[in-house]
């Protein structure tokens, strides 16, 4: 029986959300997480800005950049983001990478 089996040793996790066209013309969500830093950028028209993390855990990550609020359910994968008062789902493929 191993003692370190259930130690979770991971330093470094990635996810990128690569957005299919939306109205709101985020293309990219890509989030950086290691055991000190959490950071988040979003990519609209080809230009990368830097969102607030405001919640992170395992089952969502919630951002903000301006008026943007992301909602990212991690168990279903569905990303929805209001922006004044109007709600939008976005089709995103996932990609994880992990040290």
């Amino acid at each position: 029986m191993s003692i370190i089996s259930g130690c979770n040793f991971k330093r470094f996790e990635q996810k990128k959300y690569f957005c299919e066209s939306n109205k709101l013309d985020i293309e990219l969500i890509d989030i950086l997480e290691t055991r000190s830093i959490k950071k988040s950028y979003l990519t609209i028209k080809g230009k990368e800005y830097l969102a607030n993390i405001d919640t992170i855990n395992n089952k969502e990550i919630n951002l903000t950049f301006n008026e943007i609020n992301i909602k990212i359910n991690l168990e279903s994968d569905e990303i929805s983001a209001t922006n004044n008062k109007n709600i939008f789902f976005l089709n995103c493929e996932k990609s994880n990478f992990n040290i």
